[in-house]
């Protein structure tokens, strides 16, 4: 194994992400023991790279010292010798493909907030991807089958249940969506969020239930219903300060409705962002009135990015911190990357943080290899899921309206069935009937067959 950063390989498929490459790069700058490492962006884009490759050289090498070999290429295989290390944060399609996973459904009366997991707009993005994915794994096994592979990029779920099915490669899915909630937590009790916080998760990405919550030996789940309920008469554990990752992530969120609602129902927390939270369920966006209350726009994505959307806006973000027209946040965020690879070589001990991962037993009541989301243990010897035993029966439930629908995408994406992929589209909570789906899915396979490849016999296992 090896131990020191300048002996080690780390390769970022999609690394010509306006968003995500620098902001990954600069979190492995800020742990010296990763200083020295072999960097690979790698991208079909060559107009991406040509920004991202010297705004990161910028960021890890000029500003924070870290003496990174990077370098950004269009070949996936060459970028892959030797690689110790494989991100993934690709977008099949990318915004026009986007775009369409939300104009569609609303054509047919479903509307999304995101569109990027669930709903007809995951199920979307799912199709597309999995040819691209197991293209991309199988081309890791044969080149770096021993590198470790973090997925990115959404559906989570749907697409790291893929590649463990199709691949022996170790594979684990990564979100920030828990980090993010601890960081708002942080702020509401006035504690920090990685020293005084605990937490005991389990759900599937992007709809994880947070089943007890320690802050600073409270009852953190007692205490936020306090705050919900009283939240000017609330008082904070500390002095209460917004965490530096919170503001240059966007700032604070006001809008925490539907996981308070869920909490003050049910007794437990959903732990993602609402409006990846919400298209798990029918009733909080079952018309625009709907969905208005719970704080909204149904003509406008609630995502990251989504206030500079197009590929030149995002383009220009970048390039404006290239020039410094803009000023970089030079510390570690909560992105968890750059831990989790700290700690894989040793050079950080037992790392807790989330992992999406294949059921070996973390969760009692819910199939086993289903990809679930639960806090994992991380040092040399490995990933090690934590166990949390059996969830309340309601929880179980809710995720078991989506955990055989996301086995059935699986599926079809790997196989090019169109009749099961209809049949799991109709079994989403979001699609209210059979013949809904059946006209939503052929305006996708109709809009997307160039990047469906599987449905038109030009792609297969």
């Amino acid at each position: 194994m090896k131990t020191q950063g300048k002996d080690l390989k780390f390769v970022l498929i999609g690394g010509g992400s306006f968003g995500w490459s620098h902001r990954l790069i600069t979190d492995m700058a800020c742990l010296p023991a990763l200083h020295g490492m072999h960097i690979v962006l790698q991208d079909i884009n060559p107009d991406a790279l040509s920004v991202t490759l010297p705004l990161c050289q910028k960021l890890a090498n000029q500003m924070l010292g870290a003496d990174f070999r990077l370098e950004a290429t269009t070949d996936l295989r060459s970028a892959l010798k030797g690689a110790d290390f494989v991100g993934l944060t690709i977008s099949t399609g990318s915004e026009e493909a986007n775009l369409l996973d939300q104009t569609i459904p609303r054509k047919h009366g479903v509307l999304q907030t995101v569109g990027d997991t669930v709903g007809p707009g995951g199920w979307s993005r799912a199709l597309r991807n999995i040819p691209v994915v197991v293209d991309i794994i199988r081309t890791v096994e044969e080149i770096a089958p021993d590198a470790w592979f973090m997925n990115y990029s959404n559906p989570m779920t749907v697409l790291t249940r893929t590649m463990q099915k199709v691949s022996r490669v170790k594979s684990v899915g990564l979100c920030h969506e828990l980090q993010g909630l601890l960081l708002h937590l942080a702020y509401y009790f006035g504690v920090d969020w990685q020293k005084d916080i605990k937490v005991k998760m389990a759900g599937i990405n992007h709809l994880i239930w947070i089943l007890a919550l320690d802050v600073c030996g409270h009852d953190g789940l007692e205490l936020l219903k306090q705050y919900i309920q009283d939240p000017e008469g609330f008082k904070p554990l500390g002095p209460r300060v917004i965490p530096e990752e919170l503001i240059h992530g966007g700032g604070v969120n006001p809008n925490q409705r539907i996981k308070f609602d869920m909490l003050m129902r049910t007794g437990y927390l959903t732990g993602a962002g609402d409006a990846h939270t919400a298209e798990f369920f029918s009733h909080y966006l079952k018309d625009e009135e709907t969905m208005k209350r719970w704080g909204y726009a149904p003509d406008k994505r609630a995502h990251t990015f989504a206030h500079i959307h197009t590929y030149e806006k995002r383009k220009q973000h970048a390039l404006e911190l290239l020039e410094g027209k803009r000023q970089p946040f030079l510390k570690h965020s909560h992105e968890h990357a750059s831990r989790i690879v700290a700690a894989l070589i040793g050079a950080e001990e037992n790392l807790l943080t989330p992992i999406n991962t294949g059921n070996i037993g973390q969760v009692d009541n819910l199939p086993r290899q289903a990809v679930l989301e639960t806090m994992a243990l991380v040092n040399r010897l490995g990933v090690t899921p934590l166990p949390v035993g059996n969830l309340p029966e309601f929880i179980q439930t809710h995720l078991m309206r989506h955990i055989p629908v996301q086995e059935m995408i699986v599926e079809a994406g790997l196989t090019g069935n169109k009749e099961l992929a209809i049949l799991a589209l109709s079994c989403d909570p979001l699609v209210p009937g059979p013949d809904v789906a059946a006209r939503i899915a052929a305006d996708v396979f109709e809009s997307f067959q160039e990047w469906l490849p599987q449905f038109n016999g030009k792609w297969s296992l």
